[in-house]
């Protein structure tokens, strides 16, 4: 399934900078090489679910280049999950810094 359809219209992306993006941002950012994610490590992944909502919760190791400059990060992360027309839609995201 391409990227579009994994993105909920209502999508609130956070990353651990404080930025804030709807799914156009995400969409827009990734495509335009603002950022470019070389490599996600995920550990402690724990997952849980009720009706047609389910979250995520680990921790990730990323290494990304922003803007051409290269930041490896150590995240925690939670995603939130909506069942809708047969296929899972990321509703929400949020990561902190962990180290």
């Amino acid at each position: 399934m391409p990227l579009k359809g994994l993105l909920s219209e209502q999508v609130t992306y956070g990353h651990s900078n404080g930025w804030i993006e709807t799914k156009k941002d995400v969409i827009a950012d990734l495509f335009s090489g603002k950022l470019t994610y070389k490599k996600i490590t995920s550990e402690n992944i724990t997952v849980a679910s009720s009706g047609t909502t389910a979250t995520a919760r680990m921790a990730a190791s990323v290494e990304i280049d922003m803007s051409g400059t290269p930041l490896a990060l150590k995240l925690k992360v939670l995603q939130v999950w909506i069942w809708r027309k047969n296929h899972w839609e990321l509703l929400a995201r949020q990561s902190v810094k962990t180290g």
